[in-house]
């Protein structure tokens, strides 16, 4: 992992007094937290106290805030040192959460304090929210670990349930058992339970308006500069590998959250606005383990990230592996996903809009989605032409390399359906040929 993705670390101990201690290893300070029940001007609010993003501060004509309906489910999934990943308590009740388990609550989880994970059920997004808390407990082996989570109905406000989850996961480790605090929650935002819970749906999702992507770059965004600068001309090929619908694994040890940012940064370089494909190339999953092989093995194409290194071994389930910046490309991709010279331009391009942008999230979607629009467009044009051929120029006009770009568009033809022939290689130097 780069360096950059490295931040100090922490423990939280319970002691036998009740007293929680917390522990910043990189400089090795110890700060100590309020006993339960004991006044802390620093606590979070409690489990019945409104979350502050939700209090309207103005001095005069104060609003009623009325919270979103979208909440589907709320649960909690806790580490059992016999059992393993259990659901130790969800609402409603006859909601079916297979699996929920093994989503919420990352493999390697032991390793980390916290963390957040997102992640699909079903044909829904979920969030989760995780905290670990070292006890003295023969019972428990020393740490208790949960996570408390939702599934929402609206995937693009569902960074506004993160805080309320962060500080209720930090509460219930400490004081586990309690509820009612999240059932509140739930009846005060939930929503009703789709008839296609239990019937998987063809998904598709409407483009995102510019002001929806930029609210959800604080948690799923680590920074377009940041993520152009990790994957440099690894991006470009991730963006290649979208557009040609492929199965793309991130493989990172926890914590999985900043993990799940780049799966939604890779989603959308696959972005575009022409009529007659999917509004959306690439399904991203976010957290996947490998209880949910049945479910790669249905996929055509996704985006998702583990914490399983098993997953290495897993050829039949991607067709692209993630590994920091190592993205690994199998031998019969590796003549069609190259980086050519008008690639590298493009990458200097981003580079630009990462350093200069004030809203460089929507820019950068914005970039990819022009870009798509004229391979795609020009790809029509060409079909719906006498000839039906691609000829060198054509694809030089789209920003594409007339040579080493040849298989990729006939790639890129052949997986969208265009009934088109990309003209053979011409080695003359007369450009009459092109």
């Amino acid at each position: 992992m780069a360096a950059s993705d490295h931040q100090p670390s922490s423990t939280t101990t319970l002691l036998t007094d009740g007293t929680i201690t917390h522990t910043h290893h990189q400089h090795g300070e110890t700060q100590h937290v309020a006993r339960p029940g004991e006044a802390d001007t620093q606590a979070p609010y409690s489990n019945t106290q409104t979350p502050p993003s939700t209090i309207n501060h103005g001095t005069n004509n104060i609003t009623p805030y009325t919270p979103p309906t979208d909440v589907i489910s709320i649960f909690v999934v806790t580490f059992d040192s016999k059992e393993g990943n259990v659901l130790e308590w969800y609402m409603p009740q006859e909601l079916a959460l297979e699996g929920i388990e093994f989503r919420a609550l990352i493999s390697g989880a032991h390793t980390i304090t916290s963390d957040f994970i997102f992640f699909r059920q079903g044909d829904y997004y979920g969030v989760a929210c995780y905290e670990k808390l070292t006890i003295i407990s023969d019972v428990e082996r020393g740490a208790r670990m949960k996570s408390i989570g939702v599934i929402v109905s609206n995937y693009y406000a569902i960074h506004q349930h993160l805080e309320y989850l962060a500080q209720q996961v930090r509460n219930m480790v400490v004081k586990p058992g309690d509820y009612s605090g999240l059932e509140e929650y739930y009846l005060s935002r939930k929503a009703s339970i789709p008839s296609s819970w239990d019937t998987p749906q063809k998904v598709t999702h409407q483009l995102l308006p510019p002001t929806v992507i930029h609210n959800l770059t604080p948690v799923l965004g680590e920074g377009i500069f940041h993520l152009v600068k990790f994957f440099g001309e690894q991006l470009i090929i991730l963006w290649k590998a979208t557009l040609l619908c492929k199965r793309i694994l991130l493989f990172s040890p926890p914590p999985i959250g900043p993990v799940c940012g780049r799966v939604h940064s890779i989603s959308l370089l696959s972005a575009h606005s022409t009529p007659g494909l999917p509004t959306q190339l690439l399904r991203p999953l976010f957290y996947i383990s490998i209880a949910d092989m049945d479910l790669l093995q249905e996929q055509h194409s996704y985006v998702a990230c583990t914490t399983e290194k098993i997953f290495e071994e897993k050829t039949g389930v991607c067709d692209i592996y993630v590994e920091n910046q190592s993205v690994r490309i199998p031998g019969i991709l590796r003549r069609v996903l190259v980086v050519t010279p008008e690639d590298r331009k493009r990458l200097a391009s981003l580079h630009h809009i990462a350093r200069s942008s004030h809203n460089c999230i929507v820019d950068f979607r914005r970039f990819f989605q022009d870009l798509n629009n004229q391979i795609f467009s020009t790809l029509y044009h060409i079909c719906n032409s006498d000839s039906a051929v691609m000829k060198d120029k054509d694809i030089g006009a789209i920003g594409l390399n007339p040579r080493q770009d040849k298989a990729f568009v006939r790639e890129l033809a052949m997986t969208h359906g265009f009934d088109l022939t990309v003209s053979k290689a011409s080695w003359m130097c007369c450009p009459c040929n092109s």
